[in-house]
This record gives structure tokens, C-alpha cells and sequence, in this order.
């Protein structure tokens, strides 16, 4: 018989993973043909097994997708569409991310830009890879509100969205920022670049991004620091993927 003591003090260390085990074991007679070494092994991949899961549950939630079930192996590749299955499935085994190297996908409306974004980010998320989805439009009202606070506030939110090893914004200038808007986002794409990537989704070109910044040089500088070395996804299409 299992020690119940033993189980409340396995719970009480959170190791929930090990006293399911252990009570599997001790309930099913077959595990006693096995010797000690393998049933410790059975019971410490349990623990690990379940931690990992948490874990990644965890790191999904603080992501904040829309769509938590994207997945990669999910992605539609219709002819119309020229997707590039080699280029996605190399981007899903997030080699880019400790090179740095951004992502920019552009497409129309409906062409399925922002869950393959999301797939992506899902990907990076079963590695452990610490990362965030935010529209373009929260991201700056976030930072308008913290710069509301002060200069400090400001300036820790900037830090946080440094930190992320994957940053994914989504509908990239939609619409034209202002000259505060611009500032921000220079320093946050300038600390980011080199250190950590930028997945972009948009429904314009690079070459458009320039037209909706009103400080030429920072439009220039934000646009260089995204495109250099990036890997680029076009999703051509005239039908909404969710049409179809």
C-alpha cells in the first residue's frame, strides 16, 4: 500500500504528475514485474511529461492568440494561394528565431495572413519559445496609456514587448500613426532587431509601409530594420479563405 503521507507530500511539492503515476502503478499489477529502475523511470517522465504540458498550456495563454488551435500541419495549400509549403514547415521548426530573422506575410483581406501567423507563433510555443500576438492598433494604445502614466511606465511596457522572443503584430499599418506612434515603434523595432524576430502581418508592401509613417527617416529606418534578412510569405488568392 502507498503512504498516503507520501502522496500529500509529492501534491504539496506539486508533483501531481508522480502521485498519478505512483497510484497507477500501485492500482495496475503488471507494473510489479518491472524492477525499480523502470518503474522510477515511468514515474519521473509522468512528472516531467505533465510539467511540460502546463507549461506550454501556460505559455500559449500569455501569448494571447485568437486562434489558440492553429497549427501549421493545418494550413490550407490551394494552388491559388502559391504558398510555399518547404519555406513554411522550415519557418515551423523556428530555426529563424535564434537568428533573429523576421517574417513579414502580406496578403488581402481573408487570405488566411493572420492564421499562419498564428500557426507559427503555436509552433515556437511547442518549443517553449516565450511569445506574444497583439494587433498594431492595441500595441500603440497600450503604450499611449503607459506614456499617459509617465516616462517611467513607458519605458518598462517598451521593455516587456522587447523581452518576447517572438513578437507577432498583426494588421501592420492599416492605418496611417502619428509622429508619437513613430517613436515608439523605432525604439521598439530598433532594440528588438538583431536580438530577437518580428513575425508582421499586413495587407501592404513593405514599399507601402512609408506612406503611412509621417517621419520619412523612421519610416525608412522601421521598414529596413524589419525587411533586412527577412523571410517573406505573399498569400496570393482572390477568394476569402473564409469564404472557402
Amino acid at each position: 500500500m502507498i503512504n498516503q503521507e507520501i502522496l500529500n507530500k509529492l501534491r504539496h511539492m506539486k508533483m501531481h504528475g508522480f502521485a498519478e503515476a505512483l497510484e497507477e502503478q500501485e492500482n495496475n499489477h503488471s507494473y510489479r514485474e518491472l524492477d525499480f529502475n523502470e518503474r522510477l523511470n515511468l514515474l519521473v517522465d509522468r512528472e516531467f511529461n505533465k510539467r511540460q504540458h502546463v507549461r506550454l498550456q501556460r505559455i500559449i495563454s500569455q501569448a494571447k492568440f485568437q486562434h489558440s488551435q492553429a497549427a501549421v500541419e493545418n494550413i490550407i495549400y490551394e494552388d491559388d494561394r502559391r504558398l510555399d509549403r518547404n519555406l513554411i514547415l522550415e519557418l515551423a521548426s523556428c530555426n529563424y528565431v535564434p537568428h533573429a530573422r523576421n517574417v513579414i506575410i502580406v496578403g488581402a483581406t481573408g487570405a488566411g495572413k493572420s492564421y499562419l501567423a498564428q500557426a507559427l507563433g503555436i509552433s515556437a510555443c511547442r518549443r517553449l519559445i516565450k511569445t506574444r500576438y497583439i494587433h498594431l492598433s492595441d500595441l500603440l494604445d497600450e503604450f499611449r496609456m503607459a506614456r499617459e502614466k509617465g516616462i517611467h511606465e513607458l519605458h518598462k511596457l517598451r521593455r516587456h514587448f522587447e523581452k518576447y522572443s517572438l513578437l507577432i503584430i498583426d494588421e501592420w499599418l492599416l492605418f496611417s500613426i502619428d509622429r508619437d506612434d513613430t517613436e515608439v515603434l523605432l525604439a521598439l523595432i530598433d532594440r528588438r532587431n538583431n536580438v530577437h524576430p518580428t513575425i508582421i502581418v499586413s495587407q501592404f508592401e513593405p514599399a507601402e509601409w512609408l506612406d503611412q509613417i509621417p517621419i520619412a527617416v523612421a519610416a525608412e529606418a522601421i521598414t529596413d530594420r524589419l525587411t533586412a534578412k527577412s523571410y517573406k510569405i505573399t498569400i496570393h488568392g482572390n477568394q476569402s479563405m473564409r469564404t472557402k
